[in-house]
């Protein structure tokens, strides 16, 4: 029994070899066309550089400087994109030719996957192949282990895309994003840093081991330069306004909207004391005072909304106030005005300012 578990185990791996056999040989093809790309990027880029030249050597000769300069200008600014295709064609055309291994070679790198991880784990429906690692902890923050997913039929994609996921098995993430459970793993993508070219080189040729490997070895590793959320805020509060991660006894609730903020972000009721983000708060008009909703009344003189300290007994703002005043006090002027007696008009005593009539 134990024989026939052993040979069905073998069996499996020759599978399993076959099959990444076969995804290395659309990887290799895959590199091929991706090659084939960049060239005609850069072919294309060369054909618009020469045609650009003819229209410059026209324009010069007829004397359209105007003209001239303009497509002066033009190539310039195309120059940089000129240079990165360059760039990227002769990368690609100077890496070393990948030879697809053996179908041994494959079967003894599997086995020493078990090896090295103890379990090799492989789905054939789905076309993945992965490991867990051991128990990660850094700065005496516990992580826990993850699972390296492979899918096989994705590292065709490998020059455009993470073939690969990294699974937190019982995860512990950021207090500020759930998505990063690990400060260089968020949505389940590892940022491999230099790791980058030797991981690429070992899905390349086939080398599954040291792919496994070298990822775990990532993931025990923190680069502070890098993370997607420092360590030293891995148990912090996301501010929902600003983003920025406080410690927990550092944030502040706000009992209108029910979130958290920094202090930056948050502030209170001048007259009840209750915790506010800057978006539910109000600023009086008359005290420019920040004060709770609750906490605030409408003038029933022009129907603006004050805090209850500005509002007066009769449920007029300041300004209103003033105003009520100012006209009570012209009113009162008026009245007074024509209540005072006035002058009785001149009376000119006899024959003053009467013309002599001689006879």
């Amino acid at each position: 029994m134990r024989k026939e578990k052993v040979m069905k185990k073998y069996k499996n791996k020759i599978r399993l070899a076959n099959v990444l056999l076969d995804a290395l040989y659309e990887l290799k093809k895959a590199k091929l066309q991706h090659l084939r790309g960049k060239l005609e990027e850069f072919s294309h880029k060369c054909t618009e550089a020469v045609k650009k030249s003819h229209i410059f050597y026209a324009a010069v000769n007829k004397g359209w400087f105007g003209a001239a300069e303009k497509i002066k200008t033009m190539v310039n600014r195309n120059l940089s994109d000129f240079s990165y295709n360059l760039q990227q064609f002769k990368n690609l055309a100077d890496s070393e030719e990948t030879k697809l291994p053996k179908l041994a070679d494959i079967f003894a790198d599997l086995m020493q996957i078990e090896d090295e991880f103890g379990e090799l784990n492989f789905d054939f429906e789905a076309k993945t192949v992965s490991v867990t690692t051991d128990p990660v902890t850094l700065d005496d923050i516990p992580l826990g282990s993850f699972e390296i997913r492979l899918s096989i039929d994705e590292t065709s994609k490998l020059y455009s895309d993470s073939p690969y996921r990294v699974i937190a098995i019982e995860p512990n993430p950021a207090g500020s994003d759930s998505n990063v459970t690990h400060p260089h793993v968020s949505s389940e993508k590892l940022c491999e840093g230099d790791g980058h070219v030797a991981i690429r080189k070992a899905i390349e040729q086939g080398r599954l081991c040291d792919f496994f490997t070298i990822v775990a070895n990532i993931l025990q590793t923190y680069n502070p330069d890098s993370p997607y959320v420092s360590l030293d805020d891995w148990e912090g509060i996301s501010c929902y306004d600003c983003g920025y991660t406080v410690a927990g006894d550092e944030c502040y609730y706000c009992e209108y909207c029910d979130r958290e903020y920094c202090s930056q972000c948050s502030t209170y009721c001048q007259i009840c004391d209750t915790t506010l983000c800057l978006g539910c708060s109000f600023e009086c008009q008359d005290c420019e005072q920040p004060v709770c909703r609750g906490c605030t009344a409408t003038c029933i003189e022009c129907e603006e909304s004050v805090c209850k300290d500005c509002l007066t007994e009769e449920g007029l703002c300041q300004n209103c106030e003033e105003n009520r005043k100012e006209n009570s006090d012209e009113e009162q002027e008026k009245k007074e005005e024509s209540t005072e007696p006035k002058a009785s008009p001149a009376v000119q005593p006899d024959s003053v300012g009467e013309t002599i009539v001689h006879a």
